[in-house]
Order: C-alpha cells, then sequence, then structure tokens
C-alpha cells in the first residue's frame, strides 16, 4: 500500500525539494521480514560483540541491502511474498547472478580485482545461511566457491625492503636508532624468519617468545589461515628465529620498558607496541602494522621509480602478497633440496 505524499509547505514547515517528495511503496513481506532478522541479529552485536562482530554486523547489512534491490529486479515470481521465498535455491542463484554481474552496486568503482568476485560470493552465501538459520528456514546452500589468492611476486622484492631498512638503519649509531626502525627490523626479520599474517603478528606476546641468554631463538604462535580453520581446533606452532632477527628481537625488547613506563594500568604483553605520540607504547593493530609496511614499500618504489623499472617489478605495497612470496619461494627451495 502505498503512502500518500504531503508538501511540508502545507503544514507551515520549509519547503522539501522534490527528490523528497517521491512516493515510496511498504516494502515485500519477504524484506519486512528480513529486517525483523536483521534487528536481531543487530541487538546481538550491541549486546555480544564478540558473537556478531563489526564485521560480520557490516557483511549483514551490505547483503540485505542487496537482496532489497534485487527482489525489484524480478528474482522469482514469489521472491517477495516471504523470506523462505527469497532463500529459496532459485532466488539465491538469480540473487547471486545478479552480484556477480555487478547489477547490485550501489557505487562506482575505477578498477576491478577479479578475485574479489568470489570472495564476495563467499560472503553472501554465509550471510544467507545465517539469515536462514535465524528465521528456521531450510537453506540448500550453493556451492562455494574457491578462495582466489592474489599472485605472488619476484622473490627478489623481499631482499629491496630488507637492503631499504639495513641503509636507513646504517645512517645512525646502533644506540641512536630511532625506535620505529628498530621495531621495523625486528618485525621484518621475523616475517622473512616465521611468515606470519599481520592477524598472527598482532596477536603475539613477549611470552611467546623463547629466550636464550636473553636472545630470542624461536616464537610460538597460533595460525590464522584465510577463510579460518573451518571447524578445527587452531593449535600453537613454534618457529625457529635466525641469529640475526634474534639480536634485532633482543634490541626492541630493550625499547619495550620506556615505550611504556608512561602508561597507567596493566603492562601490556603485546609483543609490538606503538612508537609514536600520542599512542606510545599501546600494543599495535593490523592497520598499523599495514600502514608501516605500506610506507616503507612506497619508500621502494620511489627508487624503483627513479631507477627506471616497470610498473610489473615494483614491490607490492600489500603485507599478504608479500608474505605468499616469500612462501611460494620457502616451498620452492623444500620441493628441491
Amino acid at each position: 500500500m502505498s503512502l500518500t505524499a504531503h508538501h511540508p509547505s502545507d503544514r507551515g514547515v520549509h519547503p522539501t525539494p522534490a527528490v523528497a517528495l517521491t512516493v515510496v511503496a511498504d516494502p515485500p513481506p519477504a524484506l519486512r521480514e528480513l529486517e525483523r532478522v536483521l534487528d536481531v541479529f543487530r541487538k546481538v552485536h550491541r549486546t555480544a560483540p564478540d558473537v556478531v562482530s563489526k564485521s560480520r554486523m557490516q557483511q549483514l547489512e551490505w547483503v540485505a541491502g542487496e537482496l532489497a534491490l534485487a527482489v525489484p529486479l524480478g528474482l522469482t515470481e514469489t521472491a517477495g511474498d516471504s523470506l523462505a521465498d527469497l532463500l529459496s535455491p532459485e532466488a539465491v542463484h538469480a540473487y547471486l547472478l545478479y552480484g556477480r554481474g555487478g547489477y547490485l552496486r550501489t557505487a562506482p568503482i575505477v578498477a576491478t580485482d577479479p578475485s574479489s568476485y568470489d570472495t564476495s560470493e563467499r560472503i553472501r552465501i554465509a550471510c544467507l545461511e545465517r539469515f536462514a538459520s535465524q528465521a528456521r528456514i531450510p537453506f540448500e546452500a550453493p556451492d562455494l566457491p574457491p578462495w582466489g589468492l592474489r599472485p605472488t611476486v619476484s622473490p627478489r622484492m623481499a631482499d629491496l625492503i630488507t637492503d631499504h631498512l639495513e641503509e636507513e638503519a646504517s645512517k645512525w649509531p646502533e644506540a641512536d636508532r630511532p625506535d620505529l626502525l628498530v621495531r621495523g627490523l625486528a618485525m621484518w626479520g621475523v616475517m622473512k624468519d616465521v611468515l606470519p599474517r599481520q592477524g598472527e603478528l598482532e596477536s603475539m606476546l613477549v611470552d611467546d617468545l623463547t629466550l636464550e641468554n636473553r636472545i630470542p631463538r624461536a616464537i610460538t604462535l597460533v595460525r590464522q589461515p584465510q577463510g579460518g580453520l573451518r571447524g578445527k581446533m587452531p593449535e600453537p606452532e613454534t618457529a625457529a628465529l635466525s641469529a640475526q632477527t634474534g639480536r634485532r628481537l633482543a634490541d626492541w625488547l630493550t625499547r619495550r620498558p620506556a615505550l611504556i613506563a608512561h602508561l597507567q594500568g596493566g603492562v601490556p604483553r603485546h609483543l609490538w607496541l606503538s612508537t609514536w605520540h600520542p599512542n606510545t607504547g599501546v600494543p599495535i593493530d593490523k592497520r598499523g602494522i599495514s600502514k608501516w609496511y605500506k610506507k616503507v614499500a612506497d619508500a621502494v618504489q620511489i627508487r624503483q621509480d627513479a631507477a627506471g623499472d616497470a610498473e610489473e617489478d615494483l614491490v607490492p605495497t600489500r603485507w599478504e602478497t608479500m608474505r605468499r612470496t616469500l612462501l611460494a619461494e620457502r616451498q620452492a627451495l623444500e620441493g628441491t633440496a
């Protein structure tokens, strides 16, 4: 049933632009049911964010928004009649086709990474399953597309990062090196030895280090593979550290007490801390790790540009691309050993 639009000036208020006077039809029953389900997730997110995280809530809202756009396009003849009809195999198939074809985008894009299609579809299917489960509606999940990975690059790219950090370090007496550089050398050493993802690096604790004569010789971590552990219990893994990485970690450990001396309350046990005001001494998160690495990679790219290197030969600015490059190199060496 449509609502009648009245001009606000008829009630003695300021005129409203014509675009705001559009008559909006009531949403179909399926979308009203979906909105009620969403309200449940919103409430859980507010009261128990560990059950429905912020990122998951954003995904649920995104998929619900796409469904609201898809229903008028004609998924099936009955898709709008009920949430069960909207989540039927035929309607879901049509919805995924619209999504894959880009027909449900609400903002223009400059470029699209082809691997994002599969990732987006996995998110869509996961959210549809959550909707069906909450509404207690039988759901026939489509086959999930495989995880798409970005291509790796030449292993020499890692050497360029190493060379840049060591060159920056050589400009300072060892005792006078900035904390940011000391942390960077240690973090990059752990990257090359252990190949951690950003989340794994973020969660590392000082207690995860195995020390011998105050020099770290190994570190224990829990891997966080792309797509999760898929029902498996995470198992801690201990990885050996090179002598050079051990020394750089020891240098970093000597800087930590001064960084946290001003903090009130508990002492952070995270291995990696921020080194700049006003967050000095606060554990660094994935975003901070990403920003640090990108800044280093950008500096290397500036040199590559000056040397006339082709764009495809530039150092990657994504931590994960570099990590998988080093992993591929290690696997190749192990395969020929």
